[in-house]
């Protein structure tokens, strides 16, 4: 067990020995590293490892992420050629072994000298055998499940998207009529006293090409008031689109949206899950056993329903239908995580781009942990798809409430 031999992992997971003990103790749940900075790992004073994205291909999970030197502080500036989103790991057994980390630039060897994008962010997903990448840098596709990896076409023209899109969002998805499609916001400052004041994206938009790389169209819809964007992760099925968001209004709740026809327009609003302070990267899937969807977010500061204080990660899930009809009462389905802070602020735990394992009736996600100024690394949490258990097995843990 890992546990008891990668001192380092430990420290970067910032779990203590009691939620250490809630994932082992129980088969509804597991956590394991996928790759922590050591020593074979680290690339120039690239030691943190951070925003992972995650797509499935024929049993092979393909992981995305930033290398980079820190989340915050001076270390910044000792960033190099090698730091970005740009970095793939996989694995062919459900996470129990990874892969050496294979950088998709440097293997492809070219980028585009001009994209629409230029914020932060990357995305992910599969097709037909094949996993794609969105980056600022260009669209990758890979054909041999993330091991070799090349733009998937010669330098296009962008003439129908405006060049002021954010970065590519967190899952990418796929239909006849649109191709692959990236989604993301415009209107998100770069100035961070903006962004404090909710001056985030103002319209979510999609970038799409039909023809998978050659050719591209554009589309967006302005967003209601009291809700902002940053990164957007949507997730498909049974070709609706919804998507739950973060919000970048401070001290407010996450934001929802949904379309029945997978496209545009959609419906927004504001759900019932409330974010004090920073709201940070959720994610949401479709659970085929429970056919409901749910979502994983993360409470910086620890307010919401179970323990207080502190971050931590909760559950929570809608039925298709009562999403369908524009309600916005998220059911608490537990605290997944309650993270303990031993490098005093402690940073990490967006969680994003989840895959579902239907073999092994589990859902899986990946989050990054560590110092902002420091190291951090890249975990993954396992979670069954047995909703209802898994919520009776968490609540044993917590008060099912907090006091506003």
């Amino acid at each position: 067990m890992w546990l008891a031999h990668d001192k380092l992992a430990v420290q970067l997971s910032q779990l203590s020995p009691q939620e250490f003990a809630k994932f082992t103790d129980s088969e509804l749940l597991d956590v394991r590293p996928v790759i922590v900075p050591t020593r074979q790992n680290i690339v120039g004073t690239n030691d943190y490892y951070m925003c992972p994205w995650t797509t499935e291909v024929d049993g092979t999970m393909v992981v995305l992420y930033q290398r980079t030197t820190c989340h915050w502080g001076k270390d910044k500036e000792k960033e190099d050629t090698h730091s970005g989103i740009r970095v793939v790991v996989t694995s062919s057994d459900g996470g129990k072994t990874w892969s050496q980390p294979v950088d998709i630039i440097d293997q492809a060897g070219s980028k585009w000298k001009e994209v629409p994008f230029s914020g932060f962010g990357g995305g992910i997903g599969s097709h037909q055998g094949r996993v794609y990448v969105a980056l600022n840098e260009g669209v990758y596709v890979s054909k041999d499940k993330g091991k070799t990896w090349e733009l998937v076409a010669g330098q296009p023209a962008f003439d129908s998207v405006p060049h002021t899109v954010w970065a590519p969002g967190g899952r990418l998805t796929f239909d006849d009529e649109h191709g692959l499609v990236i989604w993301s916001t415009r209107g998100f400052s770069r100035d961070v006293e903006e962004r404090k004041r909710g001056q985030y994206g103002t319209h979510l938009v999609a970038v799409h090409t039909p023809d998978f790389g050659k050719s591209w169209k554009y589309e967006e819809q302005a967003l209601p008031e009291g809700l902002r964007l940053s990164e957007v992760t949507p997730v498909k099925f049974k070709g609706e689109v919804a998507f739950f968001l973060r919000n970048g209004f401070r001290n407010t709740r996450y934001g929802q949206g949904y379309s029945e026809t997978g496209w545009f327009p959609f419906h927004f609003a504001l759900s019932n899950v409330r974010s004090k302070g920073i709201a940070d990267t959720p994610d949401i899937n479709y659970n085929p056993v429970t056919l409901r969807l749910e979502a994983a977010v993360p409470h910086r500061d620890g307010h919401g329903p179970g323990p207080t204080g502190g971050m931590k990660v909760n559950l929570y899930s809608i039925s298709h239908e009562a999403l369908a009809r524009g309600e916005t009462d998220w059911q608490f389905d537990g605290t997944l995580i309650r993270y303990r802070h031993p490098f005093g602020r402690s940073d990490g735990f967006g969680v994003t781009g989840s895959v579902i394992d239907t073999e092994r009736n589990i859902r899986i996600f990946h989050v990054w942990g560590g110092d902002g100024h420091g190291m951090a690394g890249i975990f993954q949490y396992s979670v069954s798809l047995d909703t209802a258990t898994v919520s009776a097995y968490l609540h044993q843990f917590y008060d099912k409430t907090e006091p506003e």
